[in-house]
């Protein structure tokens, strides 16, 4: 059968093009290119498969120590076609909201400000043809001198410099440590979807005076900066204990394990793949429709928490011998939703409500559909529900809850001394919420 929604590659990316620069003044009024509001974004619709990670470990969130040795943070990304690209790449130091900080670049980069990525490898055996970048950091050309957050931006300088890509990455300096304790939340409404965290900071070795003004904490979920709980000064202190025990502020729904996929190989279907096709220049994948879980019970089974793993089963673990395919999505739904709308979401969707990744209503299958161009790999997704007037995102309406479910949390705690210029990060830390005392 021949669904509505197949379409050939090179007419989806061409529209997929034209769709997201006809949305991007829409999608980036406070995010633009001149002025991409410090969050990690692309801007050039022919790089995909980004990936900021601590090295040999693709799924690990980017928090690096200030002292990290060569390399310990590896940027990868793919730009579509042949062609040679001049890439470019500097670090920007920002406060704890993510706001420049008031240092100049040569007091928190050692080296030069800004530097090219020489790394760079032709794909092998692929019927997409592009080039894969990478980029180590710390390097020999730059290294950074300050803990706190920082903005790892990417220009493409072939014709006219322009902005390209943002990545936020954090750098502790490990001086601090903190108990974490997962408590059900008491909240009765709460108390069978939500994940409440408390926990204790020690500040052992340093001197804070005023920790409720010096000390904020925020809190994410899954590496996902869209879920940051923050800022939240310590609720109290016990000597060199700061302590973060509040009832019903640091909680967070759970969700259920992720929806997923396993592209490792065109040969066979891997899990939840109805249907690989061969169109001789390009791969095109139909995964199994999916249905709404909102009511389903729960089942635990290990996932990667919304990310995704780059990986070719055929192939000798090379990133540039991973192909791409134009992949299907279809939900099912008898009718559609009023004044909503669906969209496919996790690390394959950059953490963003992208238009790409926006579903359309199928009256011919009853059912969302949406393609999207991904490489080879292990994916995790979900669906979230917007509301069109408002904005808001539903993330239980397809879903659903259950205070069981595995998540990540990342805790990232940062001192600010009267008179100091930066937020120093103190701790950095990820908690897994299975691990309960």
């Amino acid at each position: 059968m021949k669904y509505a929604f197949d379409l050939p590659t090179r007419c989806f990316r061409k529209a997929l093009q034209l769709t997201a620069l006809a949305l991007l003044p829409f999608f980036s009024l406070a995010q633009s290119p001149a002025n991409p509001n410090n969050e990690s974004r692309i801007y050039d619709m022919d790089i995909l498969s980004v990936q900021l990670h601590l090295v040999g470990a693709p799924l690990t969130f980017p928090m690096v120590p200030l002292n990290a040795a060569p390399g310990t943070l590896v940027l990868q990304f793919d730009h579509l076609g042949t062609d040679i690209r001049d890439y470019l790449y500097t670090l920007e130091h920002c406060d704890a909201n993510w706001q420049r900080s008031e240092l100049d670049d040569n007091e928190y980069i050692n080296g030069f400000t800004e530097d090219r990525i020489i790394n760079s490898y032709n794909s092998y055996n692929t019927l997409q043809q592009y080039v894969h970048f990478s980029l180590g950091l710390p390097n020999s050309n730059m290294r950074w001198t300050k803990s706190g957050n920082y903005l790892l931006k990417v220009y493409d300088n072939t014709y006219e410099k322009k902005l390209v890509l943002v990545r936020r990455f954090v750098v502790v300096e490990m001086g601090w440590s903190v108990a974490t304790e997962f408590v059900r939340p008491v909240q009765v409404s709460k108390l069978n979807t939500h994940q409440e965290i408390d926990f204790t900071v020690s500040t052992k070795g340093t001197v804070v005076q005023y920790p409720q003004k010096e000390v904020q904490a925020f809190v994410l979920q899954n590496g996902d900066w869209r879920t940051t709980i923050g800022p939240v000064p310590p609720f109290f202190v016990r000597g060199d204990q700061l302590v973060f025990d509040y009832q019903d502020k640091i909680v967070f729904p759970a969700g259920k394990e992720w929806r997923y996929f396993d592209m490792r190989t065109f040969d066979y279907r891997g899990d939840y793949i109805r249907d690989i096709r061969n169109m001789r220049d390009y791969y095109q994948v139909t995964l199994q429709t999916d249905e709404n879980w909102s009511g389903r019970t729960y089942l635990d089974y290990g996932d990667i928490n919304g990310r995704f793993s780059i990986e070719n089963n055929n192939a000798n673990q090379g990133l540039n011998e991973c192909d791409y395919a134009e992949v299907l999505f279809s939900f099912k739904q008898n009718l559609p939703l009023d004044n909503e709308d669906i969209y496919v979401y996790g690390e394959l969707s950059d953490w963003q409500l992208k238009p790409e990744f926006k579903m359309r209503y199928e009256e011919s299958v009853k059912a969302y559909v949406c393609e999207a161009y991904l490489k080879q790999g292990y994916y995790n997704y979900k669906y979230l529900v917007v509301n069109q007037k408002t904005g808001k995102t539903d993330e239980e309406g397809f879903e659903g809850n259950w205070y069981e479910t595995g998540n990540d949390y990342q805790i990232l705690v940062y001192y600010r001394a009267f008179g100091q210029r930066y937020d120093r990060l103190m701790l950095s830390a990820t908690m897994d919420s299975r691990l309960r005392n």
